[in-house]
């Protein structure tokens, strides 16, 4: 049973175009408890969603008229995830918005696409294939790195797997040279999250750990050096 169906009555989510972004985008609000309208001009990607999303539905997500015989009015949130027609984008976005669902996030491919879907009332804009890059370029820069969150051009957030020269220290030695400039939010171990780990929590294998700090930071912290356990 996913959260929202815990909460009540699932909120009720659109989204129009079912490619990979689109697709991923739409099971995961439906695992999350979501009622998912998916919708796509293909046969073969609204055929595939039917296996999860409670209505899926072959179309044009800028056709208004189909848009209300789905119901879709009645969405909590749209999600316009078809980035590759400009004009589609748009038009999508718009209709969404002109039906009165309260929050629309639209994919953008570029900074020029992304302005226009703000001027016409997206509430959100994304750009999964730019950050994709960016988490990529820094999970190659520094080995340890899983994902990245860029907070400003040279800092952000980072989730580390615990390399095993960390095994068995503390965090406060680890962190020590730092001092204010990165810190560990939190670490999770299993099934279980720590939040705010103190000085004395000592690091395990397997151990998961989200750190934030400048790059330079972020990079030095867990690279191999003389630790006190």
């Amino acid at each position: 049973m996913g959260k929202r169906e815990q909460r009540g009555a699932p909120e009720r989510v659109v989204v129009i175009g079912l490619g990979r972004f689109g697709a991923s985008t739409a099971r995961t609000l439906h695992d999350l408890g979501y009622e998912v309208t998916a919708i796509d001009l293909g046969e073969k990607q609204v055929a595939e969603a039917a296996a999860y999303a409670t209505l899926a539905a072959q179309g044009d997500g800028a056709d208004e008229d189909l848009l209300r015989s789905l119901a879709v009015d009645r969405s909590h949130f749209g999600v316009v995830a078809q980035g590759e027609s400009l004009e589609a984008s748009v038009l999508a976005t718009l209709v969404l918005k002109r039906l009165g669902v309260p929050w629309v996030v639209a994919k953008a491919t570029s900074d020029l696409h992304g302005e226009l879907l703000r001027r016409i009332g997206a509430d959100k804009v994304i750009f999964p294939e730019r950050d994709a890059g960016i988490r990529l370029g820094h999970s190659l820069s520094v080995r340890y790195i899983t994902d990245y969150i860029p907070l400003s051009p040279f800092t952000g957030v980072a989730k580390l797997t615990v390399p095993a020269h960390f095994v068995g220290c503390a965090l406060g030695p680890l962190c020590a040279p730092y001092q204010h400039a990165l810190s560990v939010l939190l670490i999770r171990r299993g099934g279980q999250v720590i939040t705010s780990p103190g000085p004395d929590e000592v690091l395990r294998t397997g151990d998961e750990l989200l750190v934030v700090g400048s790059d330079p930071d972020i990079d030095a912290f867990s690279e191999p050096r003389d630790a006190t356990p």
